[in-house]
């Protein structure tokens, strides 16, 4: 009986230390594990405002960018979600805070908590789409961005871009080898994951040196659309956090966009203004030689 009793007693403080262990699990007011182990979290607006409430955080611009700095990790990942939702209320203004979006760069960066770090995380691709689908169009809405205009990088450089020709998979298809690279002394936001179309205004002359035409199909991608559905090619933009000095690359199927049936060289360049980093950005020349 009392060995019994004793059982008994011992499961039940295995159950109380188990209870208190998911207790302390679901003490971050971001959703995050104290442990750091997986966790789930409802990043509603309603669900961020309410733990920066309970905090006191003075859900401002400018007490939110403080709360960044916050010593408790839960509470600087809820102040870069906030400032999230709010840079996407504003940028559909038009309006662009870039030195709040700087500060959750710079924050992100230095974050060594690994759950506040994906949450930083969160709230820089919550902008992006906002970033991309924003930017002027000419006229309307199109889904790649008016091919062939000039440009003028900024000084000093914020980014640099290059150009070369590559082999693609096929090694049939004419392809370009893009490049960009960082060139301040703190981490940057680049919006990737698109196609280069999506990103920058792209120039290929032909080997007469007038403008390649765009390949059959791609057409529409360049006109207006009836309506703002912008359609995507691969996963949609993304936060790519750029260091400095550590240069990004990704190959271009140039081929599969523009005409490039006639053999001869061909000139590849691409350039953009973005708006969320206060900067030009232009590529170099590149010569693409086809059927040679």
């Amino acid at each position: 009986m009392f060995r019994k009793s004793s059982s008994n007693r011992k499961c039940l403080l295995i159950a109380l230390l188990a209870l208190g262990s998911v207790t302390m699990r679901a003490q971050r007011l971001d959703g995050c594990a104290a442990d750091n182990g997986p966790s789930s979290f409802s990043a509603t607006r309603e669900v961020v405002d309410g733990g920066l409430q309970r905090s006191g955080v003075t859900v401002t611009r400018e007490g939110l960018t403080l709360a960044l700095q916050d010593p408790k990790a839960d509470i600087r990942s809820l102040a870069a979600l906030r400032l999230a939702y709010d840079g996407a209320t504003v940028a559909h203004d038009r309006s662009w805070d870039t030195a709040a979006l700087s500060a959750l760069v710079r924050a992100w960066a230095a974050e060594s908590d690994p759950c506040t770090k994906a949450r930083m995380n969160m709230a820089l691709n919550m902008f992006a789409p906002v970033v991309v689908d924003e930017r002027p169009r000419q006229p309307g809405y199109q889904p790649w961005i008016t091919p062939f205009q000039p440009c003028k990088a900024s000084e000093p450089p914020v980014l640099t871009l290059a150009v070369e020709q590559a082999t693609s998979p096929s090694n049939s298809i004419p392809a370009v080898r893009v490049s960009i690279q960082n060139q301040t002394p703190e981490t940057v936001a680049f919006i990737g994951g698109l196609a280069p179309e999506e990103l920058f205004s792209v120039t290929v002359l032909g080997p007469s040196g007038d403008h390649a035409k765009a390949a059959k199909g791609r057409e529409r991608l360049f006109e207006p659309l009836a309506n703002s559905h912008l359609p995507r090619f691969g996963n949609g933009p993304l936060f790519l956090p750029l260091p400095p000095n550590e240069p990004q690359q990704w190959v271009w199927r140039v081929g599969e966009d523009f005409d490039m049936s006639e053999p001869g060289t061909y000139r590849v360049s691409l350039g953009a203004t973005l708006p969320y980093l206060d900067t030009t950005v232009c590529s170099n020349t590149a010569e693409v030689v086809v059927g040679k």
